[in-house]
């Protein structure tokens, strides 16, 4: 009998011995299996992490991008603005030049007479400090027409037509007419690029 209980005794031993062997190469699997799940954890999130770090990145850059061209755009407008302020400017300084001023006003009433010349001249508008300029200038080309002071018309003239049509040629109408083409030419001598 006491071999009996010496075998069961050592039998049931080697079966602890297996079921703790057994068990502890689970807890060895479970174990290496949570540690693995952590550390996929950890580089997701550190994966996250820096994807936001980039993402955000990009948006500061295209922020600071974006600022940096609205502010160059800004400059050219300030700047190429300035020039036309200073070309009308320019043009106020000529227009109150009595020296200078009598030949340009002449070649633009030239112009508007020529544009009106198939349908004739009814009236002739001016600046009201241009009324003698254009009185005289019409009488030395023999067109008799009824001058008036405008307030609305100034550095040039407005020729009046008997059909109610109208050819007005000022210094500042043709600035005017010119400007969107001539920004991008300023822009481009002041800036180095094309107007945007």
């Amino acid at each position: 009998m006491a071999d009996l209980s010496t075998l069961l005794a050592k039998e049931a031993s080697t079966e602890i011995e297996a079921i703790l062997s057994e068990a502890n190469e689970r807890a060895a699997r479970i174990t290496e299996a949570a540690r693995s799940e952590a550390e996929a954890i950890v580089a997701e999130r550190e994966r996250r992490a820096k994807a936001q770090r980039e993402a955000s990145l990009v948006r500061a850059r295209s922020a600071a991008q974006l600022e940096a061209a609205a502010i160059k755009l800004r400059a050219q407008h300030e700047g190429v603005k300035a020039v036309f302020d200073d070309v009308r400017r320019q043009l106020d300084e000529l227009v109150n030049d009595q020296g200078r001023y009598p030949a340009v006003f002449e070649k633009l009433l030239d112009e508007a007479l020529e544009a009106a010349k198939d349908v004739g001249v009814a009236a002739v508008d001016v600046a009201p400090s241009d009324v003698r300029l254009a009185t005289d200038a019409l009488a030395r080309r023999g067109v008799t027409a009824e001058v008036a002071a405008a307030d609305d018309v100034k550095g040039g003239v407005r020729v009046r037509t008997p059909r109610r049509s109208a050819v007005e040629n000022t210094l500042y109408d043709r600035l005017d007419a010119m400007a969107g083409e001539l920004a991008a030419e300023v822009s481009q001598v002041l800036f180095g690029a094309k107007a945007e």
